[in-house]
Protein backbone atom coordinates (compact mmCIF):
# COMPACT_ATOMS: atom_id res chain seq x y z
CA UNK A 1 0.00 0.00 0.00
CA UNK A 2 1.47 3.57 -0.90
CA UNK A 3 2.03 5.85 1.94
CA UNK A 4 -0.27 8.45 2.55
CA UNK A 5 2.24 12.16 3.04
CA UNK A 6 -0.07 14.12 5.49
CA UNK A 7 1.49 17.92 6.53
CA UNK A 8 0.18 19.22 9.80
CA UNK A 9 0.12 23.32 9.33
CA UNK A 10 -0.88 24.49 12.75
CA UNK A 11 -0.56 23.20 16.74
CA UNK A 12 -2.63 19.70 17.16
CA UNK A 13 -1.99 16.67 19.14
CA UNK A 14 -0.32 14.66 16.56
CA UNK A 15 -0.59 11.64 18.48
CA UNK A 16 -4.61 12.32 19.27
CA UNK A 17 -5.25 11.70 15.21
CA UNK A 18 -3.99 8.20 15.55
CA UNK A 19 -3.33 7.88 11.99
CA UNK A 20 -2.30 4.28 10.65
CA UNK A 21 1.50 3.17 10.31
CA UNK A 22 0.84 3.78 6.39
CA UNK A 23 0.70 7.59 7.14
CA UNK A 24 3.75 9.25 7.00
CA UNK A 25 3.49 12.56 9.01
CA UNK A 26 5.46 16.04 9.08
CA UNK A 27 4.58 18.72 11.92
CA UNK A 28 5.06 22.04 10.85
CA UNK A 29 2.83 24.12 13.27
CA UNK A 30 3.60 27.69 12.32
CA UNK A 31 4.22 27.15 8.72
CA UNK A 32 4.26 30.28 6.12
CA UNK A 33 2.10 30.96 3.49
CA UNK A 34 5.71 30.96 1.59
CA UNK A 35 6.58 27.54 3.23
CA UNK A 36 3.14 25.90 2.46
CA UNK A 37 3.23 26.67 -1.00
CA UNK A 38 6.82 25.47 -1.83
CA UNK A 39 5.97 22.04 0.60
CA UNK A 40 2.09 21.22 -0.43
CA UNK A 41 2.82 19.85 -3.98
CA UNK A 42 3.94 16.66 -2.37
CA UNK A 43 1.29 15.69 0.25
CA UNK A 44 -1.95 13.62 -0.27
CA UNK A 45 -3.40 15.20 3.22
CA UNK A 46 -2.97 18.42 4.60
CA UNK A 47 -4.61 19.37 7.96
CA UNK A 48 -5.37 22.69 9.13
CA UNK A 49 -6.55 25.13 11.92
CA UNK A 50 -8.24 28.01 11.53
CA UNK A 51 -4.82 30.31 11.13
CA UNK A 52 -3.68 28.49 7.75
CA UNK A 53 -5.42 29.76 4.82
CA UNK A 54 -5.78 27.19 2.18
CA UNK A 55 -6.85 29.69 -0.74
CA UNK A 56 -6.71 29.02 -4.60
CA UNK A 57 -3.15 29.85 -5.11
CA UNK A 58 -2.07 26.85 -2.43
CA UNK A 59 -4.53 24.24 -4.19
CA UNK A 60 -3.38 25.12 -7.69
CA UNK A 61 -0.18 23.80 -6.15
CA UNK A 62 -1.46 21.10 -4.52
CA UNK A 63 -1.11 18.60 -7.35
CA UNK A 64 -1.29 15.43 -5.05
CA UNK A 65 -4.11 17.13 -2.50
CA UNK A 66 -6.68 14.83 -2.17
CA UNK A 67 -8.55 15.71 1.09
CA UNK A 68 -7.76 18.58 3.71
CA UNK A 69 -9.12 18.71 7.45
CA UNK A 70 -9.89 21.06 9.64
CA UNK A 71 -10.34 20.34 13.29
CA UNK A 72 -13.00 22.09 14.75
CA UNK A 73 -16.17 24.14 12.69
CA UNK A 74 -15.65 27.12 10.51
CA UNK A 75 -14.39 26.37 6.78
CA UNK A 76 -14.32 29.54 6.19
CA UNK A 77 -10.10 29.46 5.74
CA UNK A 78 -10.41 26.87 3.18
CA UNK A 79 -11.90 28.20 -0.66
CA UNK A 80 -14.37 25.64 -0.69
CA UNK A 81 -15.25 26.06 -4.31
CA UNK A 82 -11.45 25.73 -5.58
CA UNK A 83 -11.67 22.27 -3.90
CA UNK A 84 -14.82 21.21 -5.13
CA UNK A 85 -13.19 22.50 -8.45
CA UNK A 86 -10.02 20.00 -8.20
CA UNK A 87 -11.94 17.16 -6.64
CA UNK A 88 -10.41 17.68 -3.09
CA UNK A 89 -12.10 16.58 0.13
CA UNK A 90 -13.11 19.08 2.89
CA UNK A 91 -13.78 17.65 6.56
CA UNK A 92 -13.81 19.16 10.05
CA UNK A 93 -15.17 17.80 13.20
CA UNK A 94 -17.97 20.34 14.38
CA UNK A 95 -19.64 17.36 16.29
CA UNK A 96 -16.42 17.55 19.12
CA UNK A 97 -17.43 21.11 20.18
CA UNK A 98 -20.70 21.25 20.36
CA UNK A 99 -20.58 20.95 24.30
CA UNK A 100 -17.60 23.22 24.49
CA UNK A 101 -19.25 26.08 22.94
CA UNK A 102 -22.60 25.54 24.49
CA UNK A 103 -21.53 25.63 28.16
CA UNK A 104 -19.72 28.99 27.22
CA UNK A 105 -22.82 30.41 25.94
CA UNK A 106 -24.57 29.85 29.16
CA UNK A 107 -21.53 31.18 31.07
CA UNK A 108 -21.90 34.50 28.92
CA UNK A 109 -26.07 34.60 29.71
CA UNK A 110 -25.40 34.14 33.60
CA UNK A 111 -22.35 36.47 33.75
CA UNK A 112 -24.25 38.93 31.43
CA UNK A 113 -27.33 38.18 33.66
CA UNK A 114 -25.60 38.88 36.81
CA UNK A 115 -22.83 41.75 35.71
CA UNK A 116 -20.25 39.13 37.18
CA UNK A 117 -17.08 40.94 34.46
CA UNK A 118 -17.60 44.08 35.73
CA UNK A 119 -18.64 43.08 39.59
CA UNK A 120 -15.42 41.36 39.78
CA UNK A 121 -13.25 44.49 38.24
CA UNK A 122 -14.69 46.75 40.78
CA UNK A 123 -14.26 44.29 43.94
CA UNK A 124 -10.49 43.86 42.98
CA UNK A 125 -10.67 47.58 42.68
CA UNK A 126 -11.11 48.20 46.59
CA UNK A 127 -14.75 49.15 45.84
CA UNK A 128 -17.50 47.17 47.88
CA UNK A 129 -21.16 48.10 45.31
CA UNK A 130 -23.29 45.00 46.16
CA UNK A 131 -26.05 48.04 45.41
CA UNK A 132 -25.07 48.28 42.06
CA UNK A 133 -24.89 45.13 40.59
CA UNK A 134 -28.55 43.81 40.90
CA UNK A 135 -28.91 41.04 38.12
CA UNK A 136 -32.06 38.85 36.49
CA UNK A 137 -32.24 35.24 36.91
CA UNK A 138 -32.28 33.61 33.56
CA UNK A 139 -35.35 31.69 34.55
CA UNK A 140 -38.65 32.99 32.42
CA UNK A 141 -36.52 34.92 30.27
CA UNK A 142 -36.45 34.55 26.67
CA UNK A 143 -33.83 33.17 24.24
CA UNK A 144 -33.06 33.27 20.61
CA UNK A 145 -31.02 31.25 18.73
CA UNK A 146 -29.76 32.23 15.44
CA UNK A 147 -28.97 29.13 13.67
CA UNK A 148 -30.25 25.86 15.03
CA UNK A 149 -27.38 23.41 14.31
CA UNK A 150 -25.88 21.05 16.43
CA UNK A 151 -24.72 24.15 18.91
CA UNK A 152 -27.84 25.81 18.80
CA UNK A 153 -30.13 22.84 19.48
CA UNK A 154 -27.83 21.88 22.50
CA UNK A 155 -28.00 25.77 24.01
CA UNK A 156 -31.97 24.87 23.38
CA UNK A 157 -32.09 22.11 25.91
CA UNK A 158 -29.61 23.87 28.67
CA UNK A 159 -31.60 26.81 28.34
CA UNK A 160 -34.98 24.80 28.74
CA UNK A 161 -33.49 23.23 31.59
CA UNK A 162 -32.97 26.70 33.07
CA UNK A 163 -36.59 27.74 32.40
CA UNK A 164 -36.22 30.02 30.04
CA UNK A 165 -38.43 29.94 26.19
CA UNK A 166 -36.74 29.19 23.46
CA UNK A 167 -37.28 31.42 20.26
CA UNK A 168 -35.03 29.50 16.79
CA UNK A 169 -34.28 30.77 13.47
CA UNK A 170 -32.47 29.10 10.59
CA UNK A 171 -32.35 29.33 7.27
CA UNK A 172 -33.10 24.98 6.73
CA UNK A 173 -36.59 23.53 7.98
CA UNK A 174 -35.81 22.28 11.68
CA UNK A 175 -38.03 18.76 12.58
CA UNK A 176 -40.78 19.20 14.89
CA UNK A 177 -39.43 16.59 17.24
CA UNK A 178 -36.38 18.34 17.91
CA UNK A 179 -38.35 21.83 17.90
CA UNK A 180 -40.74 19.63 20.44
CA UNK A 181 -38.22 18.43 22.43
CA UNK A 182 -36.77 21.78 23.32
CA UNK A 183 -39.50 23.51 23.68
CA UNK A 184 -38.96 25.98 20.80
CA UNK A 185 -40.96 28.08 18.33
CA UNK A 186 -39.25 29.13 15.02
CA UNK A 187 -39.47 32.68 14.30
CA UNK A 188 -38.03 35.08 11.75
CA UNK A 189 -34.95 36.78 11.87
CA UNK A 190 -36.55 40.48 13.10
CA UNK A 191 -39.13 38.54 15.19
CA UNK A 192 -36.30 36.55 17.18
CA UNK A 193 -33.99 40.01 17.86
CA UNK A 194 -37.29 41.51 19.06
CA UNK A 195 -38.43 39.21 20.91
CA UNK A 196 -35.55 37.68 23.04
CA UNK A 197 -33.59 38.77 26.25
CA UNK A 198 -30.13 37.18 25.02
CA UNK A 199 -29.97 36.72 21.34
CA UNK A 200 -26.87 33.94 20.41
CA UNK A 201 -25.32 33.44 16.99
CA UNK A 202 -24.51 30.41 15.61
CA UNK A 203 -24.77 30.74 12.04
CA UNK A 204 -21.75 29.65 9.24
CA UNK A 205 -19.74 32.96 7.95
CA UNK A 206 -20.92 33.24 4.74
CA UNK A 207 -21.96 36.17 1.86
CA UNK A 208 -25.57 36.15 3.29
CA UNK A 209 -24.29 36.30 6.65
CA UNK A 210 -21.62 38.84 6.97
CA UNK A 211 -22.81 41.73 9.30
CA UNK A 212 -25.85 40.10 9.41
CA UNK A 213 -26.28 41.99 12.93
CA UNK A 214 -26.21 45.59 11.66
CA UNK A 215 -27.79 48.62 13.31
CA UNK A 216 -31.03 47.89 12.12
CA UNK A 217 -31.10 44.53 13.60
CA UNK A 218 -28.89 46.03 16.54
CA UNK A 219 -32.34 48.42 17.20
CA UNK A 220 -34.84 45.58 17.27
CA UNK A 221 -33.47 44.89 20.85
CA UNK A 222 -35.22 45.31 23.55
CA UNK A 223 -33.21 48.23 25.99
CA UNK A 224 -31.94 45.46 28.21
CA UNK A 225 -30.88 42.77 26.12
CA UNK A 226 -27.94 41.20 25.34
CA UNK A 227 -25.81 39.63 22.32
CA UNK A 228 -23.72 36.98 22.31
CA UNK A 229 -21.47 35.62 19.14
CA UNK A 230 -19.45 32.56 19.78
CA UNK A 231 -19.31 31.54 15.45
CA UNK A 232 -17.51 34.14 13.22
CA UNK A 233 -16.81 37.86 14.33
CA UNK A 234 -17.47 38.81 11.30
CA UNK A 235 -21.65 37.93 11.46
CA UNK A 236 -21.66 41.56 13.77
CA UNK A 237 -20.92 45.11 12.28
CA UNK A 238 -18.81 45.81 14.91
CA UNK A 239 -18.92 49.37 14.50
CA UNK A 240 -22.98 49.74 15.10
CA UNK A 241 -22.76 47.30 18.08
CA UNK A 242 -20.13 49.19 19.42
CA UNK A 243 -22.31 52.56 19.27
CA UNK A 244 -25.51 49.92 20.39
CA UNK A 245 -23.56 49.40 23.65
CA UNK A 246 -22.01 53.30 24.12
CA UNK A 247 -25.56 54.46 23.82
CA UNK A 248 -27.57 51.68 25.91
CA UNK A 249 -30.16 50.74 22.97
CA UNK A 250 -28.88 46.92 24.15
CA UNK A 251 -28.21 45.77 28.05
CA UNK A 252 -24.68 44.52 27.27
CA UNK A 253 -22.57 41.99 24.58
CA UNK A 254 -20.33 39.04 24.72
CA UNK A 255 -17.78 38.02 22.19
CA UNK A 256 -15.54 35.47 21.33
CA UNK A 257 -14.81 35.92 17.82
CA UNK A 258 -14.24 39.36 16.53
CA UNK A 259 -13.96 40.69 13.46
CA UNK A 260 -10.33 41.19 13.27
CA UNK A 261 -8.35 38.87 15.92
CA UNK A 262 -6.61 39.92 17.99
CA UNK A 263 -9.56 42.95 18.00
CA UNK A 264 -8.73 46.62 18.32
CA UNK A 265 -8.95 49.18 20.77
CA UNK A 266 -12.84 50.82 19.63
CA UNK A 267 -14.36 47.39 20.40
CA UNK A 268 -12.65 46.42 23.66
CA UNK A 269 -12.90 49.68 24.85
CA UNK A 270 -17.21 49.34 24.27
CA UNK A 271 -19.11 49.35 28.12
CA UNK A 272 -20.75 46.29 29.12
CA UNK A 273 -18.70 44.15 27.07
CA UNK A 274 -17.11 40.39 27.88
CA UNK A 275 -14.42 39.91 25.29
CA UNK A 276 -12.76 36.43 25.07
CA UNK A 277 -9.60 35.10 22.49
CA UNK A 278 -11.62 32.72 20.78
CA UNK A 279 -11.99 30.24 23.39
CA UNK A 280 -15.28 28.53 23.21
CA UNK A 281 -14.33 25.72 21.83
CA UNK A 282 -11.37 25.27 23.84
CA UNK A 283 -11.80 23.01 26.86
CA UNK A 284 -9.43 19.59 27.01
CA UNK A 285 -12.33 17.26 26.26
CA UNK A 286 -13.50 19.13 23.34
CA UNK A 287 -9.76 19.66 21.55
CA UNK A 288 -8.43 15.71 21.75
CA UNK A 289 -12.56 14.83 20.21
CA UNK A 290 -11.99 17.52 17.81
CA UNK A 291 -8.38 16.11 16.50
CA UNK A 292 -9.41 12.01 17.20
CA UNK A 293 -12.49 12.58 14.83
CA UNK A 294 -10.86 14.38 12.06
CA UNK A 295 -8.02 11.76 12.55
CA UNK A 296 -10.55 8.50 11.76
CA UNK A 297 -12.28 10.67 8.84
CA UNK A 298 -8.89 10.90 7.30
CA UNK A 299 -8.61 6.95 7.68
CA UNK A 300 -12.13 6.27 6.55
CA UNK A 301 -11.41 8.59 3.31
CA UNK A 302 -8.84 6.34 2.27
CA UNK A 303 -10.28 3.29 3.14
CA UNK A 304 -12.89 4.01 0.81
CA UNK A 305 -10.84 5.03 -2.13
CA UNK A 306 -9.34 1.32 -1.80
Amino acid sequence: MATRKVLICDTVDVAALALPDDFEVTYVPKITPDQLLERVADYDVVVVRSRTKIDVAVIDRATKLKIIARPGTGLDNIDLRAANARGIEVVNSPEALVEAVSEQVVGFMLALARKTAAADASTRSGAWEKEKFVGVELRGRTIGIAGMGRIGRRVGEIAKVLGMSVLGYDIIEISRDVLSSIGCTMVDLDTLFASSDFVTLHVPLSPETRRLVDSRRLSLMKKGAYLINTSRGEVIDEAALIQALTTGTIGGAALDVFEKEPPGPEILGAPNLIATPHIAGQTSEAQRMAITVTGAKISQFFKNRG
